[in-house]
């Protein structure tokens, strides 16, 4: 549940309109003959498809032209985490599924929030804040596929060494199938988390908005990253006190799909 296991090539098989289906596998005791025949049992990869109102935003039906026309028949988009956000420099890979959740409001995954960060990190170099704020790769700190818990703290102290007095690092974490923000400040020592669900922890819990769909932890993620590098002052603690009750419509949600849809089309597909 919310990963994935290998699956052998010999059972998987492609239909005429390019949806792949899971085979079941033989049974034992069958001559090497018959082990060829199969039970189709479900499919795994349906047809994505997104739902356009009459007021669906341009720059996503852009988008996702984009992504039908060139992440097809299994291909990639790859790009370079920015070594001046994120301290580091290595592939990113983002798949058809991934761009059909930013445009159908899905499950963010890790490689979008990261291009996202690329947006919010010209914010922070345009108001020369860059010594005010920085990031972390979350694919260095995930519950999963990111090495031991040792590992995982290395990559942290190696990320902060060198941090200015007053720096914050805004950290997008996820434990499986939910994302949550750690905003660290070294210098200070001091910590502040922010989870879309407001689930209690030992200081109490703060009023941050709080995600309205089943799916959009990362989307809210996303928007107190860019709340938190728009406030110049960084007063972020007193705005989100307990009980400020603080939320997100609509129109701000489709904003920040908004911004990631122009961001990545000026960028990375004109």
């Amino acid at each position: 549940m919310g990963t994935f296991i290998a699956w052998p090539r010999d059972l998987i098989a492609r239909g005429n309109n390019s949806t792949i289906h899971v085979l079941s596998a033989p049974k034992k005791g069958l001559s090497k003959k018959s082990k060829k025949s199969y039970k189709l049992i479900e499919d795994v990869e349906p047809e994505l498809v997104v739902e356009m109102s009459g007021n669906y935003p341009s720059a996503l039906k852009h988008l996702w032209t984009w992504a039908k026309n060139s992440l097809s028949n299994g291909q990639t988009f790859s790009f370079e985490l920015s070594k001046q956000a994120f301290g580091l420099s290595k592939k990113q890979i983002m798949f058809l599924s991934d761009v059909h959740a930013v445009c159908s409001r899905g499950e963010m995954a890790g490689s979008v929030i990261c291009l996202y960060i690329h947006f919010l990190n010209e914010y922070v170099k345009k108001n020369k804040m860059l010594s005010m704020i920085s990031f972390v790769d979350p694919s260095t700190i995930g519950a999963i596929g990111c090495g031991t818990a040792v590992q995982r703290s290395r990559a942290l102290a190696t990320r902060f060494k060198g941090a200015n007095k007053g720096q914050y690092f805004q950290m997008p974490y996820n434990d499986v199938n939910h994302w949550t923000l750690t905003v660290l400040k070294p210098e200070a020592e001091m910590v502040y988390y922010m989870d879309p669900l407001k689930r209690r922890i030992a200081n109490g819990e703060w009023g941050v908005p709080v995600q309205t769909g089943n799916k959009d932890c990362g989307l809210f993620v996303m928007g107190y990253m860019k709340e938190i590098i728009h406030d110049k002052e960084l007063d972020f603690v007193t705005k989100w006190l307990r009980r400020s009750n603080q939320v997100y419509a609509d129109d701000d949600i489709n904003e920040i799909r908004v911004e990631f849809a122009k961001y990545f089309m000026k960028s990375y597909a004109s």
